[in-house]
């Protein structure tokens, strides 16, 4: 079998972000993760905290989550408003969750991570948001 990989991530896109200290969540606020590590194709918005799709493709997503000290706290990754998949971060010292996600996309289309309930805290520095186009042939 032949794969054609032509399509295969041309042009570049790809981003990595950190949340760089403690912080305070209100409801469903989204994640603000401030301190870009990398951005190529300008799609993620610290300001915002939301990738916006450069081009149409097929995306990958992960995040991790960490709560500060002894709370807890459940996350969400969306896509455009919609609900896409949970991650928690129980109430033991040093629990971490995790969401990878392989995702169709539109130009323009929006995916960030947002408070989803529990605790309010999360910790610096444990707490990642990454993504990459994969493919622009879908």
């Amino acid at each position: 079998m032949q794969y054609d990989l032509s399509g295969q991530s041309n042009p570049a896109i790809g981003f990595s972000a950190v949340v760089s200290k403690d912080v305070y969540l209100g409801d469903k606020q989204a994640i603000k993760y401030d301190r870009i590590l990398t951005n190529v194709g300008s799609g993620y918005d610290k300001w915002s905290g939301h990738f916006r799709a450069p081009i149409k493709g097929l995306y990958v997503f992960s995040c991790t989550v960490m709560a500060v000290n002894k709370d807890n706290i459940q996350v969400v990754l969306m896509k455009n408003g919609q609900r896409m998949a949970h991650a928690w971060s129980d109430s033991t010292p040093w629990e971490t969750g995790a969401i990878t996600i392989v995702l169709t996309l539109k130009k323009g289309d929006k995916v960030w991570i947002k408070r989803g309930g529990h605790g309010r805290r999360i910790n610096g520095n444990y707490n990642w948001f990454s993504g990459y186009l994969i493919s622009t042939r879908v």
